[in-house]
């Protein structure tokens, strides 16, 4: 009961305290990244309290299924609310194989005469449980801007249930009802350990492991001596779906792409998942752009010196699903940084692209996530804000390759 208590204070200061220290500035991750979710999870539970899943007899593996559905706020907190139900399987210990179950439900030291009863070595107990609580998960990975986006998560999950528990004991050998108990109502507290791997904007998979202290009598049935444990230790599996997140506000602009014909087929609401080959629109009067990296174009920027400058602004290309700048294209936002500061009184837009992969909405949004990438690293590297405009052009459908088409494109001048 002291352990419970201190685990029900640990969870709640859990809650109270982590949504604080998880506040996030940067509203833009907020809008893109809050969603609700729905899932379903399976696993294998084990029970301890006066029997035991590690019986005197062998191991007794359970089965538990359940549905959950909750709402993730932004990279670091969800909250989802839980309904589970299985069985735990248990038998005694070697401790107290010696003891005999009465027919009246107590233990005793040795079999009455004149009372039926059975030896703990020769009972098994068999518990039906469901389970109805929240669940707050924080994602560890979430706090790192290298992985807040990643497709994995590595979460800590406080939870709290009310749980009941229904318990038939039975004889080992043939498989007789001895005893059979009523429905018993438990509080549950505990947590568990989460990592999950996103397959698709839309689909996660996952593995967990934890413990649920229950309150109140052992959830085996048995009469109540030596042992005074009472929880369950689960693994298992998760399988959770995205329905997509808020409608989110403008942050900043967002500029339709060129209407092209023929016109860009529809696609689902999944952003950039997998890389499949894209259509390439040609344009007769435009040349077809070359692969390579160092891409360039030419614009005039005036410099306070002379009234017109020929200057070459290298393209940031961006990985697959990526929207932070990556060491091989820093000495290009170097660059770009050097042009800068050598011309103070100029100023740029940012433009980003995507790949054909997922809707226009989606990656408009994502394609000026990575103009805004671009624009926080010149600022934090000595370049006035007030000098750099972003723009999100979303889906490039005349790109070459869908290596060329995520990108950040600088242009001189703010029209």
């Amino acid at each position: 009961m002291h352990l419970l208590k201190k685990m029900l204070c640990a969870c709640f200061l859990f809650m109270a305290v982590i949504p604080m220290a998880a506040q996030e500035g940067d509203a833009q991750d907020a809008e893109n990244t809050s969603s609700w979710y729905v899932g379903l999870q399976g696993g294998v539970p084990f029970g301890i309290s006066t029997f035991s899943s590690f019986g005197a007899d062998k191991t007794r593996a359970g089965f538990d299924a359940g549905l959950y559905g909750g709402y993730r706020f932004n990279p670091v907190l969800s909250l989802e609310a839980q309904a589970a139900w299985g069985r735990v399987n248990q038998s005694a210990e070697s401790c107290c194989a010696g003891y005999w179950l009465g027919a009246d439900g107590h233990r005793y030291e040795a079999a009455v005469a004149g009372m039926d009863g059975w030896r703990y070595a020769d009972l098994k107990s068999g518990t039906f449980t469901q389970r109805y609580g929240l669940q707050l998960n924080v994602n560890l990975l979430g706090f790192f801007p290298k992985t807040r986006h990643g497709r994995w998560s590595l979460e800590l999950s406080p939870h709290v249930a009310a749980i009941g528990t229904k318990s038939t004991i039975q004889t080992v050998s043939g498989g007789t009802d001895a005893l059979k108990g009523g429905t018993r109502w438990h509080l549950g507290a505990g947590g568990n350990v989460q990592a999950a791997y996103r397959i698709t904007q839309c689909v996660s998979v996952g593995v967990y492991s934890g413990i649920t202290c229950l309150t109140g009598d052992p959830m085996d049935g048995m009469p109540e001596y030596l042992h005074k444990s009472n929880f369950i230790w689960e693994s298992g599996i998760r399988l959770g779906f995205s329905l997509g997140g808020r409608k989110a506000r403008k942050p900043a602009e967002i500029l339709p792409a060129t209407p092209l014909e023929p016109a860009t087929p529809v696609r689902t609401e999944c952003d950039e998942r997998t890389e499949q080959p894209e259509t390439v629109v040609k344009v007769e009067e435009t040349p077809a752009k070359t692969d390579t990296v160092e891409t360039t174009e030419k614009v005039s920027a005036s410099s306070p010196t002379e009234e017109a400058a020929e200057v070459s602004f290298p393209v940031i290309h961006f990985p697959f699903d990526g929207t932070e700048i990556t060491d091989s294209e820093l000495p290009k936002a170097r660059r770009i940084l050097a042009i800068l500061k050598e011309n103070p009184g100029m100023s740029v837009t940012l433009t980003g692209w995507c790949d054909t992969q997922g809707s226009q909405a989606v990656n408009g949004r994502v394609s000026l996530r990575r103009a805004e990438a671009l624009k926080a690293w010149l600022v934090d590297n000595g370049i006035d804000a007030s000098r750099i405009r972003t723009v999100g052009r979303g889906s490039d459908t005349q790109a070459p390759s869908a290596r060329e088409a995520r990108r950040v494109e600088t242009d001189s001048g703010m029209n």
